[in-house]
């Protein structure tokens, strides 16, 4: 009977742990409910993820690979296609574009017309970067893109292989703007006759505005403006009101939202690429495809859903210091830290600092948006090592100088003793 009672032990726990909850992380709408924000599980967005802006590392992530339209979101790869040519001094902000008879047409395209351009009207592209991202203007997103390339395949193809570049993986382009191909008619890029979607993935779209905000950051200065007024006083005068209802100030304000774009259509839903900062943490969020286009809830439900992801984030994840600078111990160690060391820290998580090849990291699990994205690290050298360039630095001046004496003492001696010996040698003759 002894050998009986310790297998139905097992018996049992094994039972145990079969009936056990199972735990698995919550959905966008089940965030979105116990933040206060009610709605049903067919709002769920098909992809969605949150990373830090500074590091990379995935805070949050739901389907973040599942290939979506992310419709008038294709416009943040021609604003940062648009922002490097300008970086090589291809054209600046006050560079003029006249709306020329493809300009206008596109303009009054069914479907496509979220602002009226007039024939032979002049605009900015610091006017022109208003209306597309404020308005979401697919004509103005083509004026824009003929600066870079005035031939839109051509443009098309820097599109395509920026994405590459940036290791957009799941990530091609058909049009500058947007819409489904088809919707361009005439106008589809001459290479790119399919009446396609572009296609991206909540993943794609994180790198690429990780880019944006850190590699052109003036951005936001267009991004976070609840109205926009253009062509103030005169016939071409036109007010836009911004789509990102998470802005601050906006319907769904959210403290700290700054930017950037919507996409929406009936093809994709309705989709957004929000980044605001709070408490020193700028972070990037991308929602797919909240369903569905004819329904007049989803398009504040996509912002419902957002606000709900920042809070529980901000909720778990801070930016803060991990290793200040100076003398530190590390077992036998005795080393000097360059910098303090900042990096987002998960609550609850015990993270470890790791010592290696001159660089401090701060060490816990987790995953980060793609493979040009790592640790944070400061540099650190031997604490000894240190003291004697640091000593040899506070009084370079007086060691040179001491040096400098020594040297001309020792050559004065040496003339003295050389001076002396040759009179005596002549002395003796």
């Amino acid at each position: 009977m002894k050998t009986i009672y310790p297998k139905l032990l097992l018996l049992l726990l094994a039972g145990q742990l079969l009936l056990a909850p199972v735990t698995y992380a919550k959905t966008p709408v089940e965030i979105a409910n116990e933040d206060g924000y009610p709605m049903t599980e067919n709002y769920n967005p098909k992809g969605t993820i949150v990373i830090a802006a500074k590091n990379g590392q995935v805070l949050y992530s739901d389907h973040p690979d599942v290939k979506w339209p992310p419709a008038s979101m294709s416009k943040l790869m021609t604003l940062y296609l648009v922002y490097q040519a300008m970086d090589h001094g291809k054209f600046n902000l006050n560079t003029k574009v006249t709306v020329n008879d493809k300009f206008y047409e596109i303009s009054t395209l069914p479907m496509l017309s979220n602002n009226h351009f007039r024939k032979g009207a002049t605009y900015t592209v610091d006017e022109l970067l208003h209306i597309m991202l404020t308005a979401s203007s697919n004509s103005a997103t083509f004026m824009l893109s003929s600066l870079v390339h005035k031939d839109d395949s051509d443009f098309v193809d820097l599109m395509n292989k920026t994405a590459s570049k940036l290791g957009m993986k799941n990530t091609h382009y058909y049009n500058p703007a947007g819409p489904p191909n088809n919707l361009l008619l005439q106008y589809k890029p001459a290479r790119y006759q399919e009446d396609d979607d572009n296609i991206s993935t909540a993943r794609d779209y994180a790198i690429l505005a990780r880019h944006i905000v850190n590699e052109y950051p003036q951005v936001l200065n267009y991004t976070k403006l609840l109205t926009v007024t253009v062509k103030k006083g005169t016939i071409d005068e036109e007010t836009f009101a911004t789509y990102n209802h998470s802005l601050e100030g906006a319907q769904l304000s959210y403290k700290g939202v700054d930017g950037l774009k919507t996409g929406s259509s009936d093809t994709a839903g309705f989709n957004t690429t929000i980044t605001g900062r709070r408490n020193g943490m700028r972070i990037i969020q991308v929602i797919m495809g909240v369903e569905d286009w004819y329904d007049p809830p989803a398009e504040f439900n996509r912002n419902k859903i957002a606000n709900a992801i920042m809070d529980d984030v901000y909720s778990k994840y801070s930016y803060k210091k991990v290793l200040s600078k100076g003398y530190y111990k590390n077992g036998d160690q005795e080393l000097y830290i360059h910098h303090d060391l900042y990096d987002v820290v998960k609550k609850g998580v015990t993270g470890k600092l790791i010592f290696k090849d001159g660089k401090a990291t701060y060490q816990y699990a987790r995953s980060f948006v793609s493979k040009d994205t790592d640790v944070p690290n400061v540099t650190y050298e031997d604490y000894q090592q240190y003291r004697i360039k640091k000593f040899i630095d506070d009084y370079f001046v007086q060691l040179t100088i001491g040096i400098t004496l020594s040297i001309l003492a020792g050559l004065i001696l040496l003339l003295y003793y050389y001076r002396n010996n040759i009179k005596k040698l002549f002395n003796k003759r």
